[in-house]
């Protein structure tokens, strides 16, 4: 009987000693992950010290302060007032390059602000690659939503 069950693990576990391993657990995920589910969130060079809890943080108010700073060196104007919230979307790699997925916004806004766009994906261009976010130890992309409020006066 014991001989029986020798048998039957090794010709069912074949694929123990064929010499191939499966790698499938250590490969890229190539799916986008939600932000909000991965367990360390990406980051910047000056989040990656902190505590995996603080890197969300961190990374949320970089990410804030670095396109204010860049859309402050443009001059916006618009025959009418704006004051709306537009969405930019960007998806962040595996490998923590940044690229825009989508920008969304008012019909308003786009025709008042045709160039508003490729300003944000050239801003998005000049940000240097991040530490990217990981899942279960994996990094993967991750997409992340970003509110950027447009105002324009007189």
């Amino acid at each position: 009987m014991i001989c029986f069950l020798i048998g039957l693990s090794t010709c069912t576990s074949c694929n123990y000693f064929s010499g191939e391993k499966n790698n499938a657990s250590h490969s890229g995920i190539d799916t986008i992950v939600d932000f909000s589910t991965v367990d360390v969130s990406p980051s910047f060079k000056e989040c990656e010290d902190l505590l995996d809890a603080e890197k969300t943080g961190c990374f949320r108010k970089q990410i804030r302060e670095k396109f204010a700073k860049r859309l402050s060196r443009y001059v916006f104007s618009s025959e009418e007032d704006i004051d709306e919230t537009i969405i930019l979307v960007l998806n962040i790699s595996q490998n923590g390059k940044i690229v825009v997925e989508n920008v969304t916004s008012s019909e308003y806004v786009k025709e008042n602000l045709p160039e508003l766009s490729e300003i944000l994906m050239q801003m998005v261009d000049s940000i240097p690659n991040l530490y990217p976010a990981t899942k279960r130890g994996i990094p993967v992309t991750t997409q992340y939503k970003l509110p950027i409020r447009i105002q324009t006066k007189d």
